[in-house]
């Protein structure tokens, strides 16, 4: 996918202050209908109330309800802390399960998702749609640089997650 239809795809998902991006009867009117043919939709998005990032997703627990709803939110911090930690652990060569993070051009962490066995991430849009895409076939503002892990389990994730959370670190929710 080209820089442009990257950069399409950002503004696609930041339309409307990005309301259109993960209410899902929005979704199926108006965005739907505008993203790339290669792009595959697994699910569109959840109820607001059962919706999650990627971040849940790539850690395992989508179906927690201790994470649904914007409930104990996971962001980039939180897969920053298990990188540190070595609770994630970088791979160079990533085989099927592996999860993939995407990085902005300072380096922050801004995607994740899962490599699927014909190569292709498996990935949710920040709240939004869950896909099937290739590598770069994501929004420009994802980043241009990646890495790879091996996967954890959902129950070490949840419980690094409450050390995480515990630790009297500031968690901004999600809105």
């Amino acid at each position: 996918m080209d820089k442009a239809v990257r950069e399409k795809l950002t503004k696609i998902i930041e339309t409307e202050g990005d309301t259109n991006w993960w209410n899902p009867e929005e979704f199926k009117e108006y965005v739907r209908s505008q993203l790339p043919l290669e792009l595959k939709i697994i699910s569109v998005p959840p109820s607001p109330a059962g919706n999650f990032n990627c971040f849940v997703y790539a850690l395992k627990l989508e179906n927690d309800s201790e994470f649904l709803g914007g409930n104990n939110p996971i962001q980039k911090e939180f897969i920053q802390y298990l990188l540190d930690r070595g609770v994630l652990k970088k791979v160079e060569n990533p085989s099927t399960g592996d999860l993939v993070f995407y990085e902005d051009d300072k380096s922050t962490i801004t995607h994740g998702g899962t490599v699927q066995s014909d190569g292709s991430i498996l990935s949710k849009w920040m709240w939004g749609a869950l896909f099937s895409h290739e590598l770069w076939d994501v929004p420009s503002s994802f980043g241009n640089k990646v890495f790879y892990c091996k996967p954890i389990d959902s129950q070490t994730a949840k419980k690094s997650y409450v050390e995480y959370r515990d630790s009297g670190v500031k968690i901004d929710p999600i809105s």
